[in-house]
C-alpha cells in the first residue's frame, strides 16, 4: 500500500505523466483523505506496556576483549560436572556465538578438591605412586586434582648445558592437568552471553592413581579453573583466566576460610613480575604458551605430588618457586626441551622468606601455611645440603643431628602444633625476627648539622633511645654517619683528589666516619644532650676534602650495625633479641637500622632536597625494604684491604659507603656526572647513576665486576613506570644538569640517560647517535663540549611525555 501510494503521489507532482480521470479522482481524495484523517474516530486509547528490552550482544569473533565470570558448578549424581559462566567484554556486554565458534583456540577446564596432603613417593625414582602425606604435626590442606596420569620419560632434545646427572633420578613420575580436548562440543549457550561447559568424563572414570585419593567427597571445598583462549596472541582481546571455588554439596560459593587463596603470593609475585598485559613494553607473567597467568588456576596442576619423569625434579609450585628463584631448577618441559633456570639473578635475600610470604590485615585466612612442612617445599631448599649416604627422603634428611629440632627432640620444630604453630618457620623467620626488634629496640634520629668551615668541625645531634651511646653500647658494633657536600642542585664528586688522605680518606666532597669511635682519642667526641648526643667531629682538612669545605651544606645519613641473637634454643623466640656483639653463645648477625636524612650548613638550616627523580617503592618491590647493598663494595675493594678512612675505602668500603635507601640522593652522592673518578671506563661501563642502573637493568653494561651473570630482569627495560612515578622524567629539565664525562668522551644528560638503553656504544646502534647529535645532544663529545642550558639538547620538543613521540608513547607507556 505505500509503495503504491507513494507512485500514485509521484505522478500527481509530475504532470508531465498522464492519469486516467477516474484515477485522477481517486488519488485526489486518497491524499485528501491521508491528509486530514477520519472524521470522529474516537480516541486512541491507553499506551500499552513497554516490552522488554532487546538482547544486546557482540559476536564472539568482532569482540576486542573477554571476561569471563564463572556464576556456579554443578555436579550430578554421576559424577558430570557442569560449568556455568557469563562471557562479557570489558564493557559488560554479552558476547555471544562462543558455542560455534569454529575458530576457538582451546578451552581449557580444571578441577580438584581441597583435602589431605598426598606427596609422591620417594627416594627417587620412583614408580609414578603417590601416599598420603598428612604425618605428624599440622599440615595445610592442598589441591587434589581429579584430572591426572602417570607419565614415563620421553624423548629428550639434549644440550651441552645440560646439568651434570641432569637424568640421574628420571622415572615416571604423576602429573596433574586439566581437560583441553573439548572445545565446542563440550559447550552449549543458555542466555545472551551464558553458557555452560560439562566435562568430557565423570569424576570417577578419570585414571585411576596408586596411592593417590581421587575420590569424590561432596563436603570437600572444590575448585574448577578456566582457561579460554579465542586466539593466540593479545591478552586483553583474546584470553581469559578465572577460577571458581565451592561446596558441591551445599552449591554455594566457598567462603574465603574455606578455601586456599594464594592473592599475596600472586601480589608478591607481581611486585617484581608484571601483570600489565596490555603495556607492550612490560614482560607480564604469562607461561605455558601464553594461556596461563593466574596464580590460583597454577596450583591445581602444581600438585605437590607432581613430578618432572625426565629429571624427577618436584612441579609441586613452591618447591619449583623456591628453586627457580635460587638459580637451582632444572627440569625437562614441552617437546623434550630443557628448561633451565640456574641462571637466573634474584634481586631480594632469598633466604628471608617474608620477601615473598606476605603477610598483614590484607593477608587471606592461609597466608600462614607455608608455616606447615611438606615434603617437597623442605627438600626444595635443604637437599642439596644432604650428606652422600642421604636415603633420599625427607625423614632421612631431617630426622639426623645436623637439624636442631631433632637434636633438641623438639618434634614441633617441624610438626607444627599447639606448642608451636609457626613450626619450621619460627627457625627461618629467626634472622628476620632479630632484625626487626633490633630496628624496633634502637630506632634515632638525626638532627640538623653546623658545619665550620673555618675550623672543618662539625657538629650535630642524635636522638637517641638507648641509656648509654653508641659508643659505649656492647650491642652497637658500627655506627657510621656519611656527610655529603650538596650544592642546592647536584652532588659533585670532585676532580683530582689530594696525594694524601685524612682521618676521613681522600672524597672531595664526601666524608664517612664512625660514631663507635667517639671519645676513643680521635677526632670524634660526643657529650650528653636533652633526649640523646651532641657530636663534634673535627680535622676536616680543607685540602683533601676541598669541595665539602667550599660547599659547606649537605646531607647527613646513617647506617646503624647493631648485633642480635638470630640463634633459637628449645623453640624460645624470646631470645631473638641485641645482644653483645661478643656474645660467645649467641647466633649473632648485624641488623643494619636506617635512620633519617638530616641537613647540615653554617647554621643549621634545612638543606632543600635534591629532586627525587624515581621512586623508592620501585627498588623495594624486587630489592626488598631497607636494601642492602654492601656487597656491591665490598667485593670490589672491601673494607679490609681499602678501609673505610683510606684512598679508595673512603669510596670504595661496603660498610658506610653502600645505601641503605636507593633513592633519596645517598647513592647519586657518589655517582654523579662531574668529576673525574671513574672517567676512566667507557660509557657502557658508566659510573653516572642513571646510566650504571639503566644499564644494568637493561642489560647493555659491557662488564660488571661482581658477576659474569646477565641480570635476568624480570619486567622490560623500556618500561619506565617500574621505577619513575608520573612528573619524574622531564627531559626539558635535565637539558640543564651536567655533562657525563666517560673514557670515551662527553655525554649530554639526555643523551646519557636513553643511550644506556639505546646505543651504549656508536657502533652498537649508529642511527640513534646520529640523532642524537642532529637533536642538540652530545654523544662522546669533547670535554667541555656541552653547555647545560634547557634548551641545549632539543630531545624534549618530540620525546617529553605527552609529546607525539614522547617516551610515553614510543615505549608503549601511554
Amino acid at each position: 500500500m505505500t509503495t503504491w501510494f507513494n507512485r500514485q503521489q509521484d505522478r500527481l507532482m509530475n504532470p508531465s505523466t498522464p492519469l486516467a480521470p477516474w484515477r485522477t479522482l481517486l488519488a485526489t481524495a486518497t491524499l485528501a483523505l491521508t491528509l486530514t484523517g477520519c472524521p470522529d474516530d474516537g480516541d486512541d486509547g491507553a499506551d500499552g506496556p513497554e516490552g522488554p528490552p532487546g538482547e544486546v550482544s557482540i559476536d564472539v569473533a568482532a569482540a576486542t576483549s573477554l571476561n569471563a565470570t564463572i556464576t556456579g558448578v554443578t555436579i550430578d549424581d554421576a559424577g558430570m560436572v557442569m560449568v556455568d559462566f557469563d562471557l562479557t567484554n570489558a564493557n559488560g556486554v554479552a558476547i555471544s556465538g562462543l558455542e560455534s565458534y569454529a575458530e576457538l583456540d582451546r578451552i581449557g577446564m580444571g578441577i580438584a578438591k581441597l583435602t589431605t596432603l598426598q606427596k609422591r613417593l620417594r627416594p627417587l625414582p620412583s614408580d609414578g605412586s603417590a601416599e598420603d602425606g598428612s604425618g605428624k604435626g599440622t599440615k595445610s590442606t592442598q589441591w587434589t586434582s581429579y584430572i591426572n596420569r602417570v607419565v614415563e620419560p620421553g624423548e629428550v632434545n639434549v644440550e651441552d648445558t645440560f646439568p651434570e646427572g641432569w637424568d640421574a633420578l628420571k622415572g615416571p613420575q604423576i602429573q596433574a592437568g586439566i581437560e583441553t580436548g573439548c572445545t565446542t562440543e563440550c559447550l552449549e549457550a543458555t542466555g545472551n552471553g551464558s553458557y555452560r561447559y560439562t566435562f568430557p568424563t565423570a569424576l570417577s572414570e578419570y585414571p585411576a592413581i596408586t596411592g593417590l585419593d581421587t575420590s569424590y567427597d561432596a563436603s570437600l571445598t572444590h575448585r574448577v579453573t578456566m582457561e579460554l583462549r579465542r586466539f593466540r596472541g593479545d591478552v586483553a582481546a583474546a584470553l581469559v583466566n578465572a577460577h571458581y571455588d565451592f561446596i558441591p554439596a551445599t552449591g554455594a560459593m566457598a567462603e574465603a576460610a574455606d578455601t586456599r587463596e594464594l592473592v599475596v603470593l600472586e601480589q608478591a609475585c607481581l611486585r617484581c613480575h608484571s601483570n600489565d598485559y596490555d603495556n607492550s613494553a612490560a614482560h607480564p607473567l604469562i607461561l605455558h604458551g601464553g594461556a596461563r597467568f593466574e596464580v590460583e588456576n597454577c596450583t591445581v596442576c602444581h600438585t605437590p605430588y607432581s613430578g618432572d619423569p625426565e629429571t624427577g625434579a618436584t612441579i609441586d609450585l613452591g618447591s619449583m618457586l623456591h628453586q627457580i628463584h635460587k638459580a637451582e631448577y632444572f627440569m625437562i618441559g614441552f617437546r623434550g626441551n630443557g628448561q633451565d633456570y640456574r641462571e637466573v639473578t634474584f634481586p631480594a635475600n632469598g633466604n628471608d622468606c617474608k620477601v615473598c610470604h606476605l603477610d598483614g590485615e590484607d593477608a587471606p585466612a592461609q597466608a600462614n601455611n607455608w608455616y606447615f612442612h611438606r615434603q617437597e617445599a623442605c627438600l626444595s631448599c635443604h637437599e642439596k645440603f644432604a650428606p652422600a649416604d642421604w636415603d633420599g627422603t625427607a625423614r632421612g634428611l631431617f630426622h639426623s643431628e645436623g637439624f636442631t629440632p631433632f637434636a633438641e627432640g623438639n618434634c614441633a620444630g617441624c610438626h607444627a602444633d599447639d606448642t608451636n604453630p609457626e613450626g619450621s618457620a619460627i627457625y627461618h623467620l629467626a634472622k628476620a625476627d632479630a632484625t626487626a626488634n633490633a630496628r624496633e629496640a634502637y630506632t634515632y634520629t638525626l638532627g640538623n648539622g653546623s658545619f665550620d668551615a673555618a675550623t672543618g668541625t662539625l657538629t650535630f645531634t642524635l636522638n637517641w633511645a638507648g641509656t648509654m651511646a653508641p659508643e659505649m653500647d656492647p650491642n652497637v658494633s658500627e655506627f657510621w654517619v656519611t656527610a655529603a657536600a650538596f650544592n642546592g642542585s647536584e652532588y659533585d664528586l670532585g676532580g683530582v683528589r689530594a696525594d694524601t688522605a685524612s682521618a676521613y680518606g681522600r672524597h672531595k666532597s664526601r666524608i664517612a666516619f664512625n660514631l663507635k669511635t667517639a671519645n676513643s682519642g680521635g677526632t670524634i667526641t660526643s657529650t650528653a644532650a636533652e633526649g640523646g648526643f651532641t657530636y663534634t667531629v673535627t680535622g676536616i682538612d680543607p685540602t683533601v676534602h676541598d669541595l665539602f669545605t667550599a660547599t659547606a651544606q649537605g646531607f647527613l645519613d646513617g647506617k646503624l650495625f647493631v648485633c642480635a641473637n638470630a640463634g633459637i634454643a628449645n623453640l624460645d623466640t624470646s631470645t631473638l633479641v641485641p645482644v653483645a656483639c661478643d656474645s660467645p653463645d649467641a647466633r649473632v648477625i648485624d641488623a643494619i637500622v636506617a635512620g633519617n636524612k638530616a641537613s647540615f650548613s653554617a647554621d643549621g638550616s634545612d638543606v632543600m632536597m635534591r629532586r627525587v627523580a624515581a621512586i623508592e617503592m620501585g627498588c623495594v618491590n624486587c630489592h626488598a625494604e631497607q636494601a642492602d647493598f654492601s656487597s656491591s663494595h665490598v667485593n670490589t675493594r672491601g673494607d679490609e684491604t681499602y678501609p673505610p678512612d683510606s684512598a679508595c675505602g673512603s669510596c670504595h668500603a661496603g660498610t658506610p659507603n653502600t645505601a641503605v635507601l636507593l633513592t633519596d640522593g645517598s647513592c647519586v652522592a657518589c655517582h654523579n656526572p662531574t668529576g673525574s673518578a671513574h672517567a676512566n671506563k667507557p660509557f657502557s661501563q658508566g659510573f653516572e647513576y642513571k646510566v650504571m642502573i639503566h644499564e644494568i637493568h637493561a642489560g647493555t653494561r659491557s662488564a660488571r665486576r661482581n658477576t659474569d651473570l646477565a641480570i635476568t630482569y624480570p619486567d622490560s627495560s623500556a618500561n619506565c613506570t617500574t621505577c619513575h612515578a608520573d612528573g619524574q622524567i622531564s627531559l626539558s629539565a635535565m637539558a640543564s644538569l651536567p655533562a657525563f664525562s666517560a673514557a670515551d668522551g662527553e655525554f649530554s644528560p639526555a643523551v646519557a640517560a636513553c643511550a644506556s638503553c639505546h646505543a651504549t656504544s656508536e657502533e652498537a646502534n649508529p642511527s640513534a647517535v646520529a640523532h642524537f647529535r642532529q637533536n642538540g645532544g652530545v654523544y662522546a663529545g669533547t670535554p667541555g663540549q656541552y653547555v647545560p642550558t634547557e634548551a641545549a639538547e632539543t630531545c624534549a620538543t618530540c620525546h617529553d611525555a605527552g609529546r607525539s613521540a614522547g617516551y610515553d608513547v614510543v615505549h608503549g607507556l601511554d
